[in-house]
């Protein structure tokens, strides 16, 4: 008798742990599949998409400030088409460069860390089903997961951290101005040495 019913009881508990088991096994595939699922797939290129446009809008902002700056400092020097513009253009032109790889590196280095949280609110779902949470419960934190990981990422995007990609160029935009008040302080000194009463010609 008492061999009977420890069997019944060893019977009762193998087929709990199964179901245990069971439960375990969907709820992690469950999980899985959100995490893996073509709608992420999307949002995460959405994401990678939305981010390269917010750096390469920066970039571009940039660029037209420095555009308008330069052309600038060259009418105010009288260089324009000079060797001069050239040189600055070429400047230019390679910081733009540079500054579509940055871009490029920052919107990766934004999904890959939106990636990563993801991967590891995976885990701790998975951990946490193993501890008893159910099927619902699985999905529910899941979904939230998802959409606090995305909106934590997008938090992290900011145009400061393109930097000062023409910031090269100050220089040339300082040396020009430099320049001017040389030329203004030159014919400052120059008319008031050489108008009538001053000077060469002036009144005795």
């Amino acid at each position: 008798m008492g061999s009977s019913s420890g069997s019944k009881a060893a019977n009762a508990a193998a087929q709990t742990e199964g179901w245990r088991t069971t439960n375990i096994n969907r709820a992690v595939g469950q999980i899985n599949d959100m995490y893996s699922s073509p709608t992420r797939q999307a949002g995460l290129d959405d994401f990678l998409g939305a981010t390269r446009q917010f750096y390469g809008d920066e970039l571009g902002r940039q660029k037209s400030q420095a555009d308008r700056s330069l052309k600038f400092a060259m009418a105010r020097n009288g260089q324009t088409g000079g060797s001069a513009t050239v040189d600055a253009n070429r400047r230019l032109g390679e910081d733009y460069q540079r500054g579509v790889l940055s871009s490029e590196r920052l919107a990766q280095g934004a999904l890959a860390d939106l990636q990563s949280a993801d991967e590891t609110s995976r885990q701790n779902l998975i951990s946490q089903v193993a501890g008893g949470m159910s099927l619902t419960s699985g999905a529910s934190q899941s979904a939230s997961a998802l959409q606090n990981n995305l909106q934590s990422a997008q938090g992290r995007i900011r145009a400061d951290a393109l930097g000062d990609i023409f910031g090269g160029l100050a220089d040339v935009y300082t040396r020009s101005r430099e320049s001017a008040a040389d030329r203004r302080g030159f014919r400052d000194v120059y008319n008031t040495l050489y108008q009538p009463g001053f000077g060469y010609g002036g009144a005795r």
